[in-house]
């Protein structure tokens, strides 16, 4: 027993998913990837079609013409391809998958033993997992044979069969410690990127502002107005595209949410005659604080044609 529970408390998180998740997460992957790249380059097009406009001169008429021209292709197959909806489904399929797993895993909440008007485990895994499959019948991030790619993993089975002191020492690991440190370092990235575009919505205006005068009283007659404008229109659309403030509140509350969690879980005693199910609660709420996440992104497939 000594040695399977070094074993397995030396097991990582990917080894635990199933491979749906997997699928989920590369689905997710791809449509960020990919929606990021078009959004990217859309502003960047009708930011040089704004300058090239400005400019005197057929040839700049004509730059400025071919870059709405992309833009009106790169419109087209973000309208088409939709990558947005699959970032999104593929994050809400992926983290709901992560949630059921560890859950079943080290056994928390309801898959505490012994079930008494539940079902047994993984029967209780199974019903909950059919029912998230429900949400996601018709995503591109799941495919159509989800369910036999979703089952219990044997090294899920063989964490659940382990004592809470090696379950524990895993998911505080694998789990909470990693997730934690996710949502810290994206709360800062947030918080500084959300720093940089709210300056820059306040310094292009000022630009503008000071060419307006300057043009007004004769100094230059390039047309740099349209410009700064489209600029700032850019800066505006990319900054609530990547949603950097309302992501960096719920990156930092879920951190602090899970930072308390993780001391109540290190302290817990493991001796005491209701550690099992302190426990339970325990790892629920922790899952809990994730979980969050899954409704925003829940929330973002309902409106997932419509940029963020």
């Amino acid at each position: 027993m000594a040695g399977g529970a070094r074993s397995t408390g030396f097991v990582r998180e990917a080894e635990l998913m199933p491979e749906l998740f997997r699928v989920a997460d590369s689905a997710s992957l791809q449509g960020q990837q990919r929606s990021v790249s078009l959004s990217r380059w859309e502003l960047v097009l009708l930011t040089g079609a704004a300058v090239a406009g400005s400019a005197d001169g057929r040839p700049f008429a004509w730059v400025a013409a071919v870059a709405y021209l992309l833009t009106v292709f790169v419109a087209v197959v973000v309208s088409r391809q939709n990558p947005q909806g699959l970032w999104y489904e593929g994050r809400a399929a992926a983290e709901s998958l992560k949630t059921l797993a560890w859950k079943y895993a080290v056994r928390a909440d309801a898959y505490r033993p012994p079930p008494t008007t539940l079902p047994d485990a993984e029967g209780l895994y199974n019903l909950q997992l059919h029912g998230i499959l429900r949400g996601f019948e018709h995503s591109r991030a799941v495919p159509a044979n989800a369910a036999e790619r979703a089952g219990v993993t044997e090294a899920m089975r063989g964490l659940r069969d382990q004592p809470l002191a090696v379950r524990r020492e895993v998911y505080l690991r694998e789990r909470v410690q990693v997730q934690h440190a996710w949502y810290r370092d994206k709360a800062q990235y947030c918080e500084r990127a959300g720093w940089i575009t709210g300056v820059l919505g306040i310094v292009l205006p000022a630009v503008g502002l000071v060419l307006a005068v300057l043009r007004a009283l004769g100094f230059f007659t390039f047309d740099a107005l349209g410009s700064v404008s489209a600029v700032a229109a850019s800066v505006t659309a990319w900054a609530q595209l990547r949603q950097y403030r309302p992501l960096a509140a719920a990156y930092r509350l879920a951190a602090d949410e899970l930072e308390l969690v993780r001391a109540q879980l290190t302290q817990l005693d493991l001796a005491a005659p209701d550690s099992a199910e302190l426990w339970a609660r325990l790892a629920r709420d922790a899952e809990d604080a994730v979980s969050r996440e899954h409704t925003t992104w829940q929330a973002r497939r309902e409106v997932r044609g419509v940029d963020l």
